[in-house]
């Protein structure tokens, strides 16, 4: 099956065989490159921001919107491949355990890194950046980039898109530009690493900063859910929702990923609540509109806070996973019935108190003079280092950590 799916989406690359090289490459840019709608948000801002940058989508699997981008070449990467299939035959045969299961899982993924990393380095030959910039360090597509600059001796930057685990790979880049320090503290957990940090903030959040939540009582509701909430039990919770508050608006959100749009359709439509399809809209477009959020395992947490909404993690699956920390840092409210919710909800209609504060160890710019202002210091920031302009005044060294990691010096607040 995962050869099937190798050659079916080499097939579907073979539409833009032609375009090697970008039709529109600035002299010495800065390189971005994007492999989902997460991490295009992320960088976009810092883009816009900046002369002479290239933006560049990994569509390997031809899900990407590109109409504003440049598309990275994928068919040629995938030709180089098929000479590799050998290779990583044989590998999937001497793997034992996990390997072996990782190989069965994604053995397209695998057999492409070949074909990915040597094309990279012959593409950014052609297009010769002066720095190529990331936002995701585990994914194939984007580890065989940076890898390949890096041979190329091109300095690479990695841009955070979505909060960090403790599963999360050592960083292995030249620059990486952090939200905060919880960040940092869980890639030092991962290892060893050259990499110098740079705590910088949310950049996706900057556009959104003058639309913070200021209701000081709730007034309508987010619901969340994710591929791995049981059904039974997010319906169980709509139906008790809408039982004790039959006037409040609330929005049915399922997650991109989740293609079970009819069942959705028609949940929403049977309890009464408005549908907000996260394949279009924006999840900072979606908090506007609401004053809490709940949701199970999930970064919208964080950018439920950011936004200064209230957040309630409910536990769909019973798990009690808490991958982000976010219940052991305090940053939600922690339910795992629908009374318990609902006990919850029946306060914040008469007192939503403010949460935003709790976000920074997550955001290193909240309540500083650079909040609302990430992008700037990120671009900024990325433009000297590329340049090998390398100042560090304004900057200072994180103290009590092994990275070799900064921190901007905040005099205001």
């Amino acid at each position: 099956m995962r050869i099937g799916s190798f050659l079916w989406h080499f097939l579907r690359s073979l539409r833009h065989w032609n375009h090697f090289k970008p039709r529109r490459v600035p002299e010495k840019c800065i390189l971005f490159s994007f492999a989902s709608r997460n991490q295009k948000s992320s960088l976009s801002p810092i883009v816009e921001r900046m002369n002479g940058s290239l933006f560049v989508g990994l569509d390997f699997l031809g899900r990407l919107d590109l109409h504003d981008s440049e598309r990275f070449p994928s068919t040629y990467a995938y030709l180089l491949s098929c000479f590799f299939f050998p290779l990583v035959l044989f590998k999937f045969w001497k793997a034992r355990g996990y390997q072996k299961e990782s190989f069965r899982f994604a053995f397209d993924s695998y057999w492409r890194a070949y074909g990915c990393y040597l094309f990279s380095r012959l593409w950014l030959r052609q297009v010769a950046p002066a720095g190529v910039v990331v936002a995701n360090d585990h994914i194939v597509m984007t580890r065989a980039l940076t890898q390949a600059a890096r041979r190329e001796r091109i300095p690479t930057f990695y841009v955070q898109h979505a909060s960090v685990t403790a599963k999360f790979p050592a960083l292995s880049f030249d620059y990486a530009l952090l939200e905060g320090i919880d960040a940092l503290r869980k890639y030092e957990l991962a290892g060893a690493s050259r990499t110098k940090v740079f705590l910088v903030g949310m950049p996706k959040v900057d556009t959104y900063f003058q639309h913070l939540n200021i209701n000081s009582a709730a007034r309508s509701i987010g619901l969340c859910t994710s591929t791995l909430a049981p059904l039974p039990r997010v319906e169980q919770l709509c139906e008790q929702l809408r039982r004790e508050f039959p006037a409040l608006p609330f929005f049915l959100r399922p997650h991109p990923g989740d293609r079970r749009d009819a069942i959705w359709t028609g949940l929403a439509k049977k309890y009464g609540m408005e549908l907000s399809d996260s394949k279009t809209e924006l999840s900072f477009e979606f908090l506007k509109r609401v004053d809490v959020v709940i949701a199970g395992e999930s970064n919208i947490h964080l950018e439920t806070a950011l936004m200064n909404v209230f957040p309630v993690y409910y536990d769909f699956t019973q798990a009690h996973m808490d991958w982000y920390g976010f219940q052991r840092n305090g940053l939600v409210e922690y339910a795992s019935e629908p009374q318990e919710v609902c006990c919850r909800l029946r306060a914040l209609t008469q007192n939503k108190p403010p949460v935003r504060m709790k976000t920074k160890p997550y955001c290193a710019t909240v309540d500083t003079r650079y909040d609302g202002r990430s992008s700037e210091l990120a671009s900024a920031l990325i433009q000297e280092l590329a340049s090998g302009q390398v100042n560090l005044e304004g900057w200072r060294r994180v103290p009590n950590v092994q990275l070799e990691a900064y921190e901007f010096v905040d005099n205001v607040g």
